[in-house]
């Protein structure tokens, strides 16, 4: 571990007291001036970290820099602490994670990024992911370890997990929009997108890759006039947030335990309790088609059961839908 890292983790462990260089170089086994240098490092990486003298250096309790160093701090689980690859900037973490499954990274690698350039969404379409207010991140999922493995089941998995760690950390209520989104107030603020590579003889999944985009605390003035109707954050500008590294090891630890103790029944029970959807009339919309539709219920594939305007039920597993207002 490099001394820059060495210096984070002592903050991060003692986040928001002061403590001399002299005693930090004598706690990781580094020159005074080391520390000094490692310090200057961090606060060009944005770090918050105060400096009085004859008290020592802070790291501020509400520094929400996202770092590997940070996660791993905030993970009670051991071995996932070398599991986590985490980039500052990167293209896309799916497209990475995609890369490093197909190499062979074991299950519960994640690859999380402060940024990305070029993130995706469903049918190849861009996902925003502005810099220091969103957490985007990409978890590599051998199906052998799941309770359940197929692709949408892992998606709503996503969906009740990722939902409910938001809850708990916030106290926000938030919904499901079938069947990748999460929403608060009426707007989008988490986009799940899940891959996989199935092998051509056996048939069999490999690898899932599960990505995530969540908005924290963007601002509508750095999203685009086309996606700022649709998407909004879990907190406004002038709110407190919450610690974006906590936040990214609740999540991981959650996603990779959480399917033990939830059949499928209740995972789809869970998630139809926050859909958006149920019992509302939408427009679904395949390809160049659309038809305005009524959804009567999930089942425990994940597929709408809607009934049309003639009176007709039938299932409904792959396309858009537009909640109508009435």
């Amino acid at each position: 571990m490099k001394t820059k890292d060495k210096v984070l983790a002592f903050l991060e462990k003692n986040k928001g007291t002061y403590i001399s260089g002299t005693k930090i170089a004598e706690a990781i086994e580094v020159s005074r001036n080391s520390v000094w240098k490692a310090i200057k490092q961090l606060e060009l990486d944005g770090f918050e970290i105060d400096a009085i003298t004859n008290k020592g250096y802070c790291l501020s309790e509400n520094s929400d820099q996202l770092s590997a160093i940070g996660i791993i701090e905030n993970i009670s689980i051991p071995e996932l602490n070398n599991q986590i690859i985490f980039y500052d900037v990167i293209d896309s973490t799916n497209k990475r994670a995609k890369e490093l499954a197909a190499e062979g990274a074991i299950h519960g690698t994640l690859v999380v990024a402060n940024e990305q350039t070029d993130g995706k969404g469903r049918y190849g379409r861009s996902f925003e992911s502005p810099k220091n207010t969103g957490v985007y991140m990409s978890l590599i999922i051998r199906p052998q370890e799941l309770t359940y493995n197929e692709p949408t089941t892992v998606t709503a998995y996503a969906a009740v997990v990722v939902s409910n760690v938001i809850e708990e950390l916030t106290g926000k209520k938030i919904g499901i929009k079938w069947v990748n989104d999460l929403f608060y107030n009426e707007k989008k603020i988490c986009g799940i997108l899940t891959e996989a590579v199935t092998d051509f003889e056996s048939g069999q999944i490999e690898w899932i890759v599960l990505g995530i985009g969540l908005n924290i605390s963007t601002s509508d003035t750095v999203f685009s006039e086309e996606v700022k109707q649709k998407a909004g954050s879990i907190f406004k500008e002038n709110e407190i947030s919450i610690n974006r590294n906590k936040l990214v090891a609740t999540l991981l630890e959650e996603l990779l335990t959480a399917h033990k103790e939830l059949s499928i029944t209740d995972l789809m029970a869970r998630y139809k309790e926050k859909s958006i959807v149920l019992n509302k009339n939408v427009m679904i919309q395949q390809g160049q088609e659309s038809y305005k539709v009524k959804v009567i219920d999930i089942d425990d594939q994940g597929q709408l059961i809607i009934e049309t305007q003639s009176g007709n039920r039938k299932k409904f597993s792959s396309g858009e839908i537009r909640i109508i207002l009435d």
